[in-house]
Order: C-alpha cells, then sequence, then structure tokens
C-alpha cells in the first residue's frame, strides 16, 4: 500500500462528492468507528493531516473495506 492523500482516499469511497464534502463524508466515518479512531491515533494520526502513511491508509481500509465495494 503506498502513501496516499486524504482527499483522493476520500473519493475513492464517495466518488460523486465533491472533494470538500467527500473529505467531510469520510470523517464523518471516522469519528463513528471508534476502533479505526483508536487505530488512526496508534499511527500517529493527526486531524487536518492531508497525507496518510502506508499503514495509516491500510487503517482506513482494513476498517472500513475497499473503497467500491
Amino acid at each position: 500500500m503506498n502513501a496516499i492523500y486524504l482527499t483522493d482516499l476520500a473519493l475513492l469511497y464517495f466518488p460523486h462528492s465533491t472533494p470538500r464534502s467527500a473529505v467531510s463524508q469520510l470523517r464523518r466515518w471516522v469519528d463513528l468507528n471508534s476502533e479505526l479512531q483508536q487505530r488512526l491515533t496508534e499511527l500517529h494520526y493527526q486531524k487536518g493531516q492531508r497525507a496518510l502513511t502506508p499503514l495509516q491508509h491500510a487503517a482506513f481500509v482494513e476498517f472500513l473495506g475497499e473503497p467500491g465495494e
């Protein structure tokens, strides 16, 4: 898994949304998933972070599934 921008990941999950709306929706999903929040905290994810590390990206996929599923 490669590093990815949060906006790009959000658009994969919400392809019919604007970039801003997609990021807002993805952040809402994170807020509703306490296990994902915990894992991202362990991986040093910071609110407002634009680029995700490969491990942070993998955590999103682990808890939310592959985009488009």
